[in-house]
C-alpha cells in the first residue's frame, strides 16, 4: 500500500515558472511588433500624404497581420498564465504532500509496537498493525485536499493549452511550408521559440539540408545519430517529415548497431510485422528490460516501426514510438490528400505528382507517399469523380483519426510514466500500441490506466479500417471509465473488406487468431483478468485464438462469424470423401498455447434476425451442399455447450428505449451503448452482471422469453454464477501446437 501521490505533484515548480516566463516574454515581443506595425503604417501614410478613404484601405490591408499578431499574443499569454497557475498550485500544495510522504516513510521505517504475552507468559514486543492502519488512514486523508486542488488546476491548465494549440493551428494555412511559417513570425518571438527548442535552430536547418540528400532510411538514421538524444527527440517532434523516412522501414537492420542486432537475435523472424515464434516474446521482453533507459529511448526514436509494433515491448514504450509515427502519418496523409484533390482527371504523370509534393520529400520517400495512387488501376478509378471523392473522404477520415490520436486525453491517467531518460508516456497522451497506415491499416490502442485489474480487448468486424475505426474506438474507450478496468481496441490485421467475397474465407479468422494470441502474450498480463471480445468477423478471430490456446480468462463472441471449433476442411461428397473428424477440435483446449493450464469462461450473444446466422450455420451448410475448403469459421457458438449464451434484449435508453434488438440492423446495435447487449459486454469484461438467455415452451418448439412483448425482462446475474454445460465435462486435450493454422485428425497437431 502507498499514498498514491503522482510524481508530478511533488515535483519542483521552477521549470513551469521558467516556461511561463518564456511565453510571457514572447507575448511582449509580439506586442512590440504590433505597436511597431501600427507606427510604421501611420508614419508611411503621413509621409505619403494619405488621408480619407485610401488610409482606411491601408488599415484594412493591415488588419489580417494585426489580427494574427493579436491572436498569437493572446495565446502566448494564456499559455503562460496557465503554466503560472499550475506552478503556484505546486508551490502551495507540493510541500504539504512531501511532508505527508515523509511522515508515511517514517511510520513504516519505525512502526508502532505493543507488548503482548508470549506462549510461555513472557512479554513480547510486536508491531501494532491496528495503530499502523489507523495512522495510514489519517495520512491518506491529509492528502485528499492538496491532491484534489492540484488535479483541478492541472485539468484547467491542460484545457487551456489544448485551446491554445487549436487557436495557433488556425493561424497557419494547411499547405504552409516551414519557411513560410518562419517568415510570418516576428523575429524576436522566433528567437525566443528557438532558444526554448520550440522551432528549428540554424544547426537543425543545416541538418535538414543534409538529410534531404539521404538515399535511404539507414542514411537518415546515420545523420540523426550524430545528435545527442535530448536534441534528437525534439528535432523529430519538430520535423515529422523526417520521421516519415524512418516510417518506411518496417524491418530495420543495421549490422553496425549492436543494440538493434541484439534485439533481432531475440526476435528471430517476423511475419507480417509480428514475431513468427511466440516463444520469442519472453526473450524480447527480457532483452528490452536489460537495456538502459537511454538505449531504450534511442531505439524508440530511430526504429519506431519496429518498437511500436513488437510484441513483448512494454505498453508505454510502444506508445511512445507510435506517437512519433502518428505525427509523421499526419504529414504524409496531408500530402496524399493534396495529390488526391489535385487529380480532377488522370492527366498527372507520376513524375509530375512527385514534383508537386509540398515540403521535403526525396523521390524514394515520395514514391511511398504516392503508393496506391499512381498505378494504372488506381488512375482508372480516380478518373471517376465519384470514386475519387470517396478516396478523398477516406483520407479526411484518416486525418481526423490521426489528429485525434495526438490530442490530450480528456481523462488523463493517474500519472506520467517516467524513467531515468525522462518522461516515456505523459498521463494525458493516448497509448497507441500498433500503428501501420499501409493499405487499410493496422491499429491498436490501450484505453484507461496501465495497471488496472480488468482488461478487455475488443476486436472489430468486417469492413473496419483506419478510415472508420473511430466509431469502435469511441465505444471501447467507454469501457475504461472505471479505473479498475482498461480496454484495448485491436485491429491487428487487415480485416475483410466485403461480407460476400472476403469475410467468408477462413484465413481471416486463422491469421487474425494467431496475431491476437501473440498480441495478448506480448502484453504480459498473467496477473490480470483478461477478456477478449470479438464482434462479427472479430468473433471468428477470437474463436480461433481460443482454439490455438490464447491465455485469457474470458472470451465473448458477439454476433460472431463462428467459434473456430468443428471446422471440416475435407470437402463433402461428391467432391471429396467426408472426413471422420473435423480439422479443428470440437472443444477448446484446457491448456494455453505453451502448455499451461487455463480456465476460460466463454460467452456469446446474437440478436434474433441477424443475418450473421448464415455464417454461423456454415458447417451445417457444408454438410448438405458443400462449401469451398477455405470458407467458414467453425460451429455456431449460440448452440454450442462450450458457451454461456446471453440475451441481447432491448434498448435501454434513447429514442428506441424498450424496443427489442432484432433484425438486420441489430448486427451493429449489439455493440452499441444503451442496450442490454452492451450491458452484457461491460458485465463480462468487469466481472459484473449479465442477462442470461432464456427459453420457454417444450423441446419441440422452445421460444425466447423476449418473443413475448410484455415480458418484463430477465434479471441480471453475476458472471461468476454462470457455467456452460460443457465446463464440468471438458475432455483433456492439448492446444494445437504450431501456430500455422493446420490441424490433423481429432484436433491433434498435423
Amino acid at each position: 500500500m502507498s499514498l498514491e501521490i503522482p510524481d508530478w505533484m511533488v515535483a519542483d515548480a521552477e521549470p513551469l515558472r521558467t516556461a511561463a516566463r518564456g511565453l510571457r516574454d514572447a507575448a511582449d515581443v509580439v506586442d512590440d511588433e504590433r505597436a511597431g506595425l501600427r507606427r510604421t503604417l501611420g508614419q508611411a501614410a503621413s509621409a505619403l500624404g494619405w488621408e480619407g478613404q485610401i488610409t482606411d484601405r491601408a488599415d484594412e490591408a493591415a488588419d489580417p497581420a494585426q489580427d494574427g499578431l493579436r491572436i498569437l499574443q493572446e495565446d502566448l499569454r494564456a499559455a503562460g498564465g496557465a503554466l503560472d497557475t499550475l506552478a503556484r498550485a505546486l508551490a502551495d500544495h507540493g510541500p504539504t504532500l512531501r511532508d505527508i510522504q515523509r511522515d508515511w516513510d517514517a511510520l513504516h521505517a519505525d512502526r508502532p509496537r505493543t507488548e503482548v504475552r508470549g506462549d510461555v507468559g513472557e512479554q513480547v514486543s510486536v508491531i501494532d498493525w491496528e495503530e499502523v492502519r489507523r495512522q495510514e488512514d489519517t495520512l491518506r486523508g491529509r492528502t485528499d485536499h492538496p491532491k484534489e486542488m492540484l488535479r483541478t488546476t492541472d485539468r484547467g491548465c491542460r484545457d487551456t493549452l489544448a485551446q491554445v494549440r487549436s487557436s495557433l493551428a488556425g493561424l497557419e494555412p494547411g499547405s504552409s511550408t516551414a519557411s513560410f511559417t518562419r517568415s510570418q513570425a516576428p523575429e524576436g518571438t522566433w528567437r525566443i521559440f528557438r532558444d526554448h527548442g520550440l522551432v528549428n535552430s540554424r544547426a537543425d536547418e543545416t541538418l535538414l539540408a543534409r538529410i534531404a540528400g539521404a538515399q535511404d532510411p539507414n542514411a537518415v538514421r546515420a545523420l540523426l545519430d550524430e545528435l545527442d538524444q535530448e536534441r534528437l527527440a525534439g528535432f523529430l517532434q519538430r520535423n515529422p517529415h523526417v520521421m516519415a523516412a524512418l516510417a518506411t522501414d518496417h524491418e530495420p537492420r543495421d549490422a553496425d548497431d549492436p543494440v538493434l542486432s541484439g534485439l533481432w537475435e531475440a526476435i528471430g523472424e517476423l511475419e507480417d510485422g509480428q514475431v513468427a515464434d511466440p516463444h520469442a516474446i519472453e526473450g524480447i521482453r527480457e532483452y528490452w528490460a536489460g537495456l538502459s533507459p537511454l538505449e531504450q529511448q534511442r531505439m524508440r526514436l530511430l526504429y519506431p516501426t519496429l518498437i511500436g509494433s513488437l510484441d513483448g515491448i512494454p505498453v508505454e514504450h510502444r506508445a511512445a514510438a507510435n506517437r512519433l509515427l502518428v505525427e509523421s502519418a499526419i504529414d504524409v496523409e496531408q500530402q496524399r490528400l493534396a495529390v488526391l484533390q489535385a487529380m480532377p482527371d488522370n492527366a498527372a504523370t507520376r513524375q509530375e505528382a512527385l514534383d508537386a509534393l509540398p515540403g521535403w520529400y526525396p523521390d524514394w520517400l515520395g514514391e511511398t507517399i504516392l503508393e496506391g495512387l499512381m498505378g494504372e488501376d488506381a488512375q482508372t478509378l480516380l478518373h471517376d469523380f465519384r470514386l475519387r471523392d470517396q478516396e478523398v473522404e477516406r483520407s479526411l477520415a484518416r486525418l481526423e483519426l490521426y489528429e485525434g490520436l495526438t490530442e490530450p486525453l480528456e481523462r488523463p491517467r493517474f500519472a506520467d510514466v517516467e524513467d531515468a531518460a525522462g518522461t516515456v508516456l505523459p498521463a494525458d497522451a493516448r497509448a497507441v500500441l500498433l500503428f501501420d497506415p499501409r493499405g487499410d491499416g493496422r491499429y491498436a490502442e490501450w484505453h484507461g490506466e496501465l495497471d488496472s485489474e480488468n482488461v478487455g480487448i475488443f476486436v472489430p468486424g468486417t469492413t473496419t479500417d483506419l478510415s472508420n475505426i473511430s466509431s469502435y474506438v469511441d465505444r471501447v474507450q467507454q469501457l475504461a471509465e472505471d479505473p479498475d478496468t482498461s480496454s484495448v481496441t485491436w485491429m491487428g490485421i487487415d480485416l475483410p473488406n466485403s461480407v460476400a467475397s472476403d469475410a467468408t474465407q477462413t484465413r481471416w479468422s486463422e491469421d487474425g487468431g494467431q496475431a491476437l494470441l501473440r498480441f495478448v502474450e506480448g502484453l504480459g498480463m498473467a496477473d490480470r483478468t483478461v477478456t477478449a471480445v470479438g464482434h462479427s468477423a472479430g468473433g471468428g478471430i477470437v474463436g480461433f485464438a481460443d482454439v490455438y490456446g490464447m491465455d485469457v480468462d474470458r472470451t465473448m463472441l458477439v454476433a460472431p462469424s463462428g467459434s473456430g471449433l468443428g471446422l471440416h476442411r475435407p470437402l463433402p461428397w461428391p467432391l471429396d470423401p467426408w472426413g471422420e473428424q473435423p480439422s479443428t477440435p470440437d472443444t477448446y483446449p484446457r491448456q494455453t498455447w505453451d502448455g499451461h493450464d487455463r480456465n476460460v469462461q466463454r460467452f456469446t450473444q446474437t440478436a434474433p434476425g441477424d443475418s450473421i446466422a448464415v455464417a454461423q450455420a456454415s458447417e451445417d451448410v457444408r454438410w448438405w451442399v458443400g462449401l469451398p475448403e477455405d470458407w467458414g469459421h467453425g460451429d455456431n457458438p449460440n448452440s454450442s455447450d462450450q458457451f454461456i449464451r446471453l440475451e441481447t434484449g432491448r434498448w435501454t435508453g434513447g429514442e428506441h428505449a424498450g424496443e427489442r434488438l432484432e433484425g438486420f440492423d441489430a448486427h451493429s446495435h449489439v455493440v452499441t451503448p444503451g442496450t442490454d447487449a452492451w450491458t452484457n459486454i461491460v458485465g463480462v469484461i468487469t466481472g459484473g452482471e449479465v442477462i442470461p438467455y432464456r427459453e420457454d415452451g417444450d423441446w419441440i418448439g422452445p421460444d425466447n422469453v423476449y418473443d413475448e412483448p410484455d415480458y418484463p425482462g430477465t434479471d441480471p446475474v453475476p458472471v461468476d454464477d454462470l457455467e456452460s454445460p460443457w465446463e464440468q465435462s471438458q475432455p483433456e486435450i492439448m492446444a494445437p501446437g504450431p501456430l500455422d493454422g493446420s490441424f490433423g485428425q481429432g484436433g491433434e497437431p498435423a
